[in-house]
C-alpha cells in the first residue's frame, strides 16, 4: 500500500515530525510513503530513508495553488498512490481536488482548532477524518457537520525506543532548575503570559532558568518582539532565554526539570507533552482542548485554567519544589504514554483506517424520477448489490417517493431530496452538502439531468458514472455517450452498470410489501366479499397530469368492465391518484358489490400489496403497470404515445398492446392529431377483453 502524505512543509513542528515517524514505521511494516511539501529540515530524514519527497508550494493560501493540482494528479498516477492523506487546509483542496480526477481516496487528519470558514470545511471532507483528541472530534461534528461514523481517534503516538526515561533528575539536589515551553510563536499558545507567570514564580523561587523555543514561521516577528519586550519589561534577561527551532527536542525535554504548555486555545493534542512524559520530565498545562486526554489533573500533572497567571506559577512552584510528588507524575505519566500514545498503536490504527478506507466503499444510486421510474431501477440495485456485496449503498429519491422502496433489502441508506426545489440554489447547495458529508465514492446517476450531474459533482463524489447529456454531462468523470441509443429500461441503465464491471444482466422487478401492508389490503378486498373463485381485476384509467394522451378512453374501460362482470365472477377494483377520482364516477352504478374505487385512497407504501390481491390489471403507460409488473400480477398494458420497447417493464405476464399508427412513439403529452388519441382510441374493447379473458384463463 503507497500513501501520499500532503503537508504544508517539513520544519520541526510535532505534525511534521509525526509524518516522518508514521513514514519510518509503515516502511518497517512493508508499506510505502510518498510526501508533498514546501520543503523544511526534516526532508533529509525522509531522503536517508529512501522516501520519495516533491517539493511543491502546497503552503501558499493563494488561487494560483490550483494551478499545482494537475502536477500533483501527475505524481498521483506516476507513483501509483492508493491513498491521498491530507493534513492541513491548503494541501486538503489540492489534494481533495486531485482525488476527484485521480478517484484515489481521501483521507484528512485534522491538526487544529481551525476556524468555522468555507475553506477549512474540506478537512471534513475526507472518506475518513482522522483526529488527535476528543476534543478535535466534537468540534469536527458540531461544527463542521462532519458525520460521527466518518470520524476516527487516533492520538498520535510516539517511538519510544527514541526515548530514554530518567528519574535522575529528581534524585539529586539541582542548582539550577530549567523550565522548558516549546512551540510556536503565537498568542494563541499564550508565551506572554507564561513570561507572566514566571515573573510571579521569581518572587517564591530564584534557582531557575527559562527556555522558550520556537518560531513565528517564515518572515514573522511582531509576536516576538513582543516577547522580548515583556522579557525587558519584567527584567527577566538573567533567567529567560528565547531559542529558535531545534532538532534535539528530546534532548532538550531530558535536560529539563519541568514542562509548560501555557496555550490559551485548546490545543488539538500536545505532542511535546507525551514527548516529555517518555523521558521523564513533569508537566503542568492549560486545562482545555486535547490536553486532557493526555494530563489526569494531580494523578500524572497539574492543570491550571487558560490564562490564569497565578494559578499556573503556583503550578509550577509545585512541581519544582516538591520533587517527590513532581517524580510520581513523571512515573505515571510514562505509564500512560505507553499504554496509550506509543508509535505502534498510532500506526495500526492509521493502518487500519487506510484499509478501511480500500476496501469499505460508499456508493450513492441517484434517482428522482416518478413512481414507475423508481421501480424500474430496482433490479440495477440488486445487480449493484451482488457486484459489491461490502459496499453501502445509499439511494438519493424524492422523499414522496421513498415509502415504494421502504424495504428494500439491497440499500443501506436513503437520502430524501425534494426534486421540485432543486432549481433554488440555496437548496441546492444545501443537499449537495448534504452527500459531501456521507464521503461517496461513487455515484451511478439513473436519472441524468442536470441537477443529478450537478448533485454528484458538489457532493463531491469521486468516481461519477451516468449517461452524459449535453454540457451537464461534462460532469461525469465516468460517462456513458449512448443515452439516445434505444434499449429497454432496465438493459438502458446496465449500460451504465456495465461500466463499474457488473457482467450478469437480471431484470427481474420486484417490491416488498409489508406484513401489515398485506393485512390492510385484505381488509380492503374483503368489502368485495370475494369468494374462491372470484377474480379481482385492477383498471388503473389515469395516467401522469402532464400525459393525458397515455389514457384508453373512460367509456372504453366502462364497456370493459361490463363484459368482465358478465363473463366472470369478477369485482372491479379502481386504482389511481386522488386527481383522477372524477374518472370512478361512471362505475358507482354498476351495482352493489360490484366495483371497490379506492383512487386516491391508497399511499405508495400499499400499492405493492393492494396489487398482490389482483389476478388482473389493465393499465396505461403510467406508474401502476411498473407496480403491478413489479408483483408478477398478470398484466394487459395499452400503449399509444410512448414506444413499449423502451418502456415496457420486464416481465412474463406483462402483455402489451399497440397498434403501429405512422404518428407512434410521438411522446407528445396532448396529442395533436386530427383523430385525437387514434393510438388509443382504435384498441378495440374487443381485442383487450380478448386478451383478458387469456390472461384470466393462466
Amino acid at each position: 500500500m503507497k500513501i501520499l502524505q500532503m503537508l504544508p512543509a517539513l520544519e520541526l513542528g510535532g505534525t511534521e515530525r509525526g509524518v516522518v515517524d508514521l513514514a519510518r514505521a509503515m516502511q518497517k511494516e512493508g508499506h510505502e510513503t510518498v510526501v508533498i511539501s514546501s520543503g523544511g529540515s526534516l526532508v533529509a530524514e525522509l531522503q536517508k530513508m529512501g522516501i520519495p519527497h516533491y517539493g511543491l508550494p502546497v503552503h501558499q493560501k493563494s488561487l494560483t495553488g490550483l494551478l499545482l493540482v494537475d502536477e500533483i494528479v501527475k505524481i498521483i498516477q506516476r507513483e501509483r498512490v492508493d491513498i491521498i492523506h491530507a493534513r492541513s487546509r491548503v494541501p486538503a483542496w489540492l489534494g481533495w481536488l486531485a482525488a476527484r480526477k485521480t478517484g484515489v481516496p481521501f483521507v484528512t487528519t485534522c491538526h487544529g482548532n481551525y476556524s468555522v470558514h468555507s475553506l477549512s470545511y474540506v478537512m471534513g471532507w475526507g472518506k475518513r477524518v482522522i483526529v488527535a483528541s476528543h476534543a478535535i472530534g466534537r468540534r469536527m461534528i458540531d461544527e463542521f457537520g462532519v458525520p460521527p461514523d466518518r470520524i476516527r481517534l487516533i492520538p498520535r503516538g510516539v517511538d519510544l525506543s527514541q526515548f530514554t526515561f530518567s528519574l535522575e533528575r529528581f534524585e539529586k539536589k539541582q542548582d539550577l532548575l530549567r523550565i522548558l515551553l516549546i512551540g510556536r510563536f503565537s498568542p494563541n499558545k499564550g508565551q506572554v503570559e507564561f513570561l507572566k507567570a514566571v515573573h510571579l514564580l521569581r518572587s517564591r523561587l530564584t534557582h531557575f532558568e527559562v527556555l522558550i523555543v520556537g518560531s513565528e514561521g517564515r518572515g514573522k516577528h511582531r509576536y516576538t518582539d513582543l516577547m522580548n519586550k515583556t522579557v525587558r519589561q519584567f527584567g527577566l534577561e538573567s533567567c529567560v532565554k528565547i531559542l529558535p527551532p531545534t532538532r534535539d527536542v528530546v534532548g532538550l525535554l531530558a535536560s529539563a526539570d519541568l514542562l509548560v504548555l501555557a496555550s490559551l486555545l485548546p490545543e488539538p493534542f500536545g505532542r511535546v507533552i507525551i514527548e516529555a512524559g517518555a523521558v521523564g520530565t513533569p508537566v503542568t498545562a492549560t486545562w482545555l482542548g486535547g490536553v486532557v486526554d493526555i494530563l489526569d489533573h494531580n494523578e500524572n500533572g497539574l492543570l491550571f485554567p487558560p490564562g490564569n497567571i497565578p494559578v499556573m506559577a503556583k503550578a509550577m512552584l509545585e512541581i519544582l519544589t516538591d520533587r517527590d510528588r513532581a517524580k510520581k507524575f513523571a512515573v505515571e505519566l510514562r505509564k500512560k504514554v505507553e499504554a496509550k500514545f506509543n508509535l505502534e498503536q498510532m500506526v495500526q490504527k492509521t493502518l487500519e483506517v487506510y484499509q478501511e478506507v480500500r476496501k469499505k466503499k460508499k456508493l450513492l444510486v441517484i434517482k428522482l424520477g416518478a413512481m414507475g421510474d423508481l421501480v424500474l431501477i430496482v433490479p440495477s440495485l440488486r445487480m449493484i448489490r451482488s457486484r459489491f456485496p461490502d459496499t453501502s449503498i445509499t439511494l438519493l429519491v424524492d422523499k414522496k417517493l421513498a415509502p415504494l422502496l421502504g424495504n428494500c433489502p439491497y440499500l443501506d441508506d436513503v437520502i430524501l431530496v425534494d426534486r421540485k426545489k432543486l432549481s433554488n440554489l440555496f437548496y441546492l447547495f444545501k443537499t449537495a452538502r448534504r452527500i459531501r458529508q456521507e464521503g461517496f465514492d461513487l455515484s451511478v446517476d439513473l436519472h441524468n439531468n442536470k441537477w443529478t450531474h450537478l448533485l454528484a459533482y458538489l457532493g463531491g463524489v469521486v468516481q461519477r458514472f451516468g449517461f452524459a447529456r449535453g454540457r451537464w454531462g461534462g460532469l461525469l468523470n465516468r460517462p456513458d455517450k449512448t443515452f439516445e441509443v434505444g434499449d429497454s429500461p432496465v438493459r438502458h441503465q446496465f449500460r451504465i452498470l456495465s461500466k463499474l464491471g457488473i457482467q450478469e444482466f437480471d431484470d427481474t422487478l420486484e417490491l416488498w410489501p409489508t406484513p401489515e401492508g398485506l393485512a390492510k389490503a385484505r381488509q380492503t378486498m374483503a368489502i368485495l366479499n370475494p369468494q374462491e373463485k372470484t377474480r379481482l381485476i385492477g383498471f388503473v384509467m389515469g395516467s401522469s397530469p402532464n400525459w393525458p394522451s397515455k389514457r384508453w378512453p373512460a367509456a372504453h374501460f366502462q364497456e370493459l368492465g361490463k363484459r368482465l362482470l358478465e363473463k366472470y365472477d369478477a369485482r372491479i377494483v379502481l386504482i389511481g391518484s386522488r386527481d383522477e377520482a372524477p374518472l370512478g364516477e361512471a362505475f358507482h352504478h354498476f351495482g352493489e358489490g360490484k366495483v371497490l374505487d379506492i383512487i386516491g385512497k391508497t399511499g405508495l407504501e400499499d400499492l405493492p400489496a393492494v396489487f398482490k390481491q389482483l389476478h388482473l390489471v389493465v393499465t396505461g403507460d403510467t406508474a401502476p403497470l411498473h407496480v403491478a409488473a413489479a408483483m408478477n400480477v398478470p398484466t394487459l398494458a395499452l400503449f399509444g404515445p410512448t414506444d413499449a420497447r423502451r418502456h415496457l417493464p420486464p416481465g412474463k405476464k406483462v402483455v402489451v398492446l399497440s397498434h403501429h399508427l405512422a404518428c407512434q412513439p410521438c411522446y407528445e403529452g396532448v396529442c395533436k392529431e386530427k383523430d385525437p388519441r387514434a393510438c388509443l382510441t382504435h384498441i378495440s374493447v374487443d381485442e383487450v377483453f380478448e386478451n383478458c379473458q387469456r390472461l384470466l384463463s393462466v
